[in-house]
């Protein structure tokens, strides 16, 4: 760090331990000294502050702030007014006078509390960073703007063929978000300290990095615009998971790239599913970004797989082929509603155990050498996906070819 990053340090540690003991001394005339509240209160508040502060300021989002006044707040105040070392010394004391019970109290109480402190903080940015005001209005088979998350200079021919290939017959905006944190974590070490020479090897692995993206990013959205499609890109540092989640909320649609091999990108797919809102296309790693001439849909006679059809009808309308895969006795399985009708629609119907739905879907598909997969998706929670393997988890690890959910909770 500079000195001048050092300097900022020290002088919001002095404001935050000013007020520690400014606060303490009050809490303890409100509250007694006989139970340490006034050292779990300030450390309750400080976990709040770091909570939010440091999720409105990251550097994915629109209040963004460099890096010494984060430090200012987050390392200096905060550092400053909580207090660790008080909460250790109190809780000793307690054990020395034989209050065991309040010594398990006050060690309870102040790691779920602060815990609960920072995740208010975080929820109370995130709705701050987030605009309602900007949320796209859902419109039946209208898809006329796309948000395209980018991590790898290697994914952006493929990805951004991808997203004109969706807006093809659309009016639409293309938004493209350049995020070096997934990336960048790959290369960077686990601590936060860094030395300049590693500071100065990070910068050029970023220059590096930067310059597989911005002059193929300049060129395509010159093209788009001469074809008079809005597009635009924005370069995003961090992991880039709220600010999909924020830019998000003002697309009809998100592009995400699918690498089998990478828990990491399959993390960011879900929280993309379960938290945006919106329908999402997955394209594979290394895909050319060329789709839709047959198109495979899921088909279960519920909500999520009827939006996920008429989110995908532009492409529907278009296609050769459209192959309706049921899974289920042959004999029970329903007819298709009017939703299909006017589309060159033929039926696979085929058995499956529910721990075996993914894989069969991905193998029906491919049997109909389809080129997208349509599907609705509901979210049972990570521990029931874990233990039982959902049908959207299985197919996050295994498919390869495009795959277009529409994500839902499931009925109660």
């Amino acid at each position: 760090m500079s000195l001048l990053t050092y300097a900022l340090v020290a002088l919001g540690g002095a404001l935050g331990s000013v007020a520690r003991a400014w606060l303490g001394t009050a809490l303890v005339a409100l509250t007694g000294p006989a139970f340490p509240w006034g050292t779990i209160a300030i450390n309750v508040l400080g976990s709040l502050v770091i909570g939010f502060f440091g999720t409105l300021t990251a550097t994915d989002g629109r209040f963004a702030l460099p890096f010494d006044a984060r430090a200012f707040v987050m390392v200096g105040v905060c550092g400053g007014f909580t207090t660790f070392s008080s909460f250790s010394l109190q809780t000793l004391e307690l054990l020395r006078d034989h209050r065991a019970g309040q010594a398990l109290g006050n060690v309870v109480l102040s790691v779920l509390l602060c815990l609960a402190g920072v995740a208010a903080g975080y929820s109370l940015a995130l709705a701050a960073r987030t605009s309602r005001l900007a949320v796209a209005a859902e419109v039946p088979g209208v898809v006329d703007s796309t948000l395209v998350a980018l991590h790898r200079p290697e994914a952006v021919d493929g990805m951004l063929a991808a997203a004109r290939r969706l807006m093809a017959r659309a009016d639409g905006r293309i938004t493209v978000l350049v995020i070096d944190g997934p990336a960048l974590a790959e290369f960077q070490p686990t601590e936060e300290v860094l030395t300049g020479q590693r500071r100065q090897e990070m910068a050029a692995w970023r220059t590096r990095w930067a310059a597989g993206m911005r002059s193929r990013l300049d060129r395509w959205v010159a093209e788009e615009q001469q074809t008079g499609h809005p597009a635009r890109w924005i370069e995003i540092r961090g992991d880039g998971a709220v600010a999909v989640l924020e830019h998000g909320q003002g697309a009809h649609l998100l592009l995400l790239e699918q690498k089998r091999d990478d828990p990491s990108a399959r993390a960011r797919i879900h929280a993309a599913l379960a938290r945006a809102g919106r329908p999402v296309l997955l394209v594979p790693s290394g895909h050319d970004g060329r789709f839709g001439r047959v198109v495979a849909v899921a088909w279960q006679p519920e909500g999520r797989a009827e939006q996920a059809v008429r989110t995908a009808m532009p492409l529907l309308s278009q296609a050769e082929r459209v192959v309706v895969l049921q899974v289920g006795d042959a004999g029970q399985v329903p007819d298709l509603p009017d939703l299909f009708d006017g589309l060159p629609t033929r039926r696979m119907v085929s058995d499956a155990r529910q721990e075996e739905l993914g894989p069969r879907l991905l193998a029906m598909a491919h049997e109909a050498e389809a080129d997208l997969l349509v599907m609705g998706s509901y979210s049972h929670g990570r521990l029931r996906e874990m233990l039982f393997d959902g049908i959207t988890e299985s197919l996050l690890r295994i498919a390869d070819l495009p795959v277009l959910i529409q994500h839902g909770q499931p009925a109660v």
